[in-house]
């Protein structure tokens, strides 16, 4: 890892290790809701970055930031590089899981609560060059919106437009951009991050956490050889976010510049 191709002080909030720590913080969490969700108002009580959400009997999912808004709704926050998942889908699937799991047993059905999801996207997710786009359900025959509590939020954070979600997501995107003007929790938080001792630690701690979480994963996969898949895993996420080049992650690794190709490829 010697010869790094960024350094952390490169990293942008869309990236998944800042945002990993960046949604530490709720006053970010909020400012960031504030704008997306276009309501000034809206106030965060409770922000979980890397929410583990458990299905016993089926796919279990981690939320990259599970928010709990003032009036008992729930926000997912997803950031996403590339174009690789099919998000319609897996934004049915998280809204479920967080709708199965914060309800308690018994909960009348007007009681459960309502889910957002909200995918910041380094490409445009729909295709129609917009900065924000609202998925709504709607009755086919007569253009009519019926709610049900779950509500879909999808960004272009590539979109300049001159709108406060543009605006944003330049702060989101560029790595020497900031707005404390509109912004001042988010580029505080970014800045921490990117320019001083403390906020370079708290990344390295993240580096870490993720280290340990691969080789969990590989173990419970049933590799013998969990660390060293754990390992390659991590060097893997490094080098998609730009953190480690190819050649230094497969000589940290002990293997082939092909074979972090691969992993690559694998993982999409």
């Amino acid at each position: 890892m010697a010869q790094a191709r960024r350094d952390m002080g490169e990293l942008r909030p869309i990236d998944d290790l800042m945002f990993r720590v960046m949604a530490r913080d709720k006053a970010f969490c909020g400012e960031l809701l504030r704008v997306l969700l276009q309501d000034p108002k809206l106030e965060v009580v409770e922000c979980e970055p890397q929410s583990a959400v458990t299905n016993p009997h089926g796919r279990s999912v981690v939320l990259d930031a599970l928010c709990e808004l003032s009036g008992g709704r729930f926000v997912d926050v997803e950031v996403q590089r590339t174009d690789r998942d099919d998000l319609q889908r897996r934004a049915r699937y998280h809204a479920s899981l967080v709708t199965a799991d914060r309800t308690r047993p018994g909960t009348p059905f007007k009681d459960v609560p309502d889910v957002c999801v909200a995918f910041v996207c380094e490409f445009d997710p729909l295709g129609e060059g917009r900065s924000l786009y609202h998925v709504d359900r709607v009755v086919r025959e007569s253009g009519r919106t019926l709610e049900n509590g779950l509500s879909e939020v999808y960004v272009n954070a590539l979109a300049r437009d001159g709108t406060d979600v543009s605006a944003l997501m330049r702060v989101f995107t560029e790595a020497e951009a900031y707005d404390e003007g509109r912004f001042p929790e988010t580029s505080r938080v970014k800045r921490r991050l990117r320019e001083t001792e403390e906020g370079r630690k708290d990344m390295g701690s993240v580096i870490e956490e993720i280290r340990a979480e691969c080789i969990a994963e590989g173990k419970a996969e049933g590799i013998a050889e969990g660390e060293v898949r754990g390992t390659l895993k991590t060097l893997v996420r490094l080098v998609r976010d730009g953190l480690v080049s190819v050649q230094d992650a497969a000589a940290s690794a002990g293997v082939d510049a092909d074979e972090i190709k691969r992993t690559l490829a694998a993982e999409g």
